[in-house]
């Protein structure tokens, strides 16, 4: 215990206390009240870790702040950053992706934005609201009409239009995605100033007194183009007209009203005008126009489908004509046909080797396949040759897919092994072999040794088969052929239901056939069932004189 006034030390023995030197001695603080006022202006503020004691009596991680603690703001502002350019980014390449095969922000068509919209929604508004495209025309005396677009010789291609929005704004992807950089897309429209003004005259203007300008037409009989002369009268004034068609091309979807009015006029178009038009189409179609996919395959277009794209461009203020072409026709007759005629599945060729590995043969011919592409491309070509009058060979665009091959191996060497038909002409018999093994044995009376008419010799294959069959050459033709298996060429085995005699007797050069090989129709049957595409045919031996049987 402490001695009576004197402070007990809080400090273990051996310590020894604080040194005097190191007291600190704490002044009082004066708090001023809420009414207090106060002054800071002439007192430098007070670090109180600046002391070293204090530093000992509270530790150096106290004393100071940490550098993370004093900069955690910047580095919040930093992470929210770095996460919105993460989201932006993001969003710049998912919105890149999206609007891959879909329209563009910004983009309108007939005052409405096509923003987002894939092909066949492009391709039903565009199509609707050409239909909605309409010329209400009035005229004094005359009741009104309601035209449309095509009506008033403008040709839309809507397929064009459909590829203009979905290709908009394709600068770049800064720019195809900016929602601000709007485009206007109006359609993609021919106008033809002749079958408008012969539109309005037929509608507003008795026969006798309208104006007829010359033009051309195709005479399927001369197979040419020739030219119906024209005469003056009156005629309807186009202006309004066209200025409320080119409305609708820009802003396809309403309705436009146009007062016709009319005017005298000699003869607009003149026979020597279209006289040089109608040389310059006649020569277009001398010939057959040729599309080609590949070196084997081509598509020829006749003359009369090239004829009725004829479209000659006409200005009848200034009594001039000029050859043109319907481009949509053609752009429409190419998406259909091209198709049809050159298009082909891929064939995978079938190898038939030999138990040395040699190729003996090709029972199924490999096919590349092919599919004609970007339709758009060759109705340019097209058009291009028919202005310039350049008709050679107009190459296609296709993707080509290389055929496969499969290999077999036939095994003729071994008992009960692959079927083959073994075909002696010296005896006038056709043997049926699985492998090494005789199957059945047929009299047949095969092609006669002159005249070219001889069945060749060599090793072939089934190669195509039909049950019934017309079959025509040099000076014959016999319908109703059955059970028919060709081998080579126009050579195969057949029902011959004339030539039992030359069957029975095996007297091919007194009753021999073109080539063939004749026999009795349950044996031709037989080869039918029973020997598939693929097999193998040895035909070998001498033709015998005279009969053999």
């Amino acid at each position: 215990m402490a001695a009576a006034g004197q402070s007990e030390s809080l400090l273990p023995e051996g310590s020894g206390g604080v040194e005097e030197a190191e007291t600190v001695i704490m002044q009082p603080i004066q708090v001023p009240l809420a009414d207090d006022p106060v002054e800071y202006q002439d007192e430098e503020p007070v670090d109180l870790f600046e002391d070293e004691s204090v530093s000992r009596v509270f530790g150096e991680a106290t004393a100071r702040t940490s550098w993370f603690g004093t900069h955690k703001a910047i580095w919040i502002t930093l992470l929210l950053f770095l996460l919105l350019a993460v989201v932006l980014v993001g969003g710049f390449f998912g919105a890149r992706q999206y609007f891959q095969d879909r329209v563009a922000p910004g983009v309108s068509f007939a005052g409405q934005s096509m923003m987002g919209k894939d092909a066949d929604q492009v391709r039903k508004i565009v199509a609707q609201k050409v239909q909605d495209s309409k010329v209400e025309l009035t005229s004094q005396g005359k009741p009104s009409v309601t035209a449309g677009l095509e009506d008033l010789g403008v040709s839309v291609n809507q397929e064009r239009t459909v590829k203009e929005l979905m290709g908009s704004k394709r600068e770049g992807d800064f720019e195809r995605l900016n929602p601000f950089r709007r485009v206007s897309v109006p359609l993609v429209a021919e106008d033809n100033e002749l079958a408008m003004d012969r539109f309005l005259t037929g509608r507003f203007i008795d026969e006798g007194s309208r104006s007829v300008p010359s033009f051309i037409v195709f005479d399927e009989g001369l197979h040419a183009f020739t030219v119906q002369e024209g005469r003056g009268g009156k005629a309807p004034k186009l202006e309004p007209v066209e200025k409320a068609v080119s409305s609708l091309v820009q802003e396809p979807g309403h309705e436009a009203r146009v007062a016709v009015t009319y005017q005298d006029i000699p003869m607009p178009i003149t026979v020597e005008v279209a006289s040089k038009v109608a040389g310059e189409a006649n020569q277009r179609i001398a010939k057959d126009l040729v599309i080609q996919a590949t070196d084997n395959d081509s598509m020829r277009i006749p003359a009369p489908t090239v004829a009725s794209w004829v479209k000659p461009d006409t200005d009848l203020k200034r009594g001039t004509m000029s050859l043109d072409f319907d481009q949509a026709a053609i752009s429409g007759y190419l998406s259909q046909e091209l198709p049809k005629a050159l298009d082909r599945e891929m064939v995978t060729a079938v190898n038939v080797k030999n138990t040395k590995g040699e190729v003996v043969a090709e029972t199924t011919k490999g096919v590349d396949g092919v599919k004609v592409k970007d339709f758009e491309a060759t109705a340019d070509q097209v058009i291009k040759a028919l202005k310039s009058g350049n008709m050679d060979t107009i190459k296609v665009q296709a993707d080509v897919t290389p055929h496969k091959e499969q290999t077999r191996v036939a095994r003729y060497d071994v008992p009960d092994g692959d079927t083959w038909i073994d075909v002696n002409l010296s005896n006038q018999t056709a043997t049926v072999y699985h492998g090494t093994t005789p199957v059945q044995t047929f009299f047949i009376c095969s092609g006669k040794p002159f005249d070219g008419d001889g069945s060749d010799t060599g090793t072939f294959f089934i190669n195509v088969r039909y049950a019934i069959q017309t079959m025509r050459g040099p000076g014959y033709v016999s319908p109703d052929v059955r059970w028919v298996s060709y081998y080579n060429g126009s050579e195969g085995f057949h029902t011959a239901a004339w030539n039992h005699g030359g069957i029975a007797t095996g007297d091919p050069t007194h009753y021999g056939s073109h080539g063939c090989i004749n026999m009795y129709e349950q044996d031709a049957k037989w080869i039918f069932d029973n020997a598939p595409v693929g097999t193998m045919v040895k035909v070998w031996g001498e033709v015998p004189p005279g009969p053999v049987r």
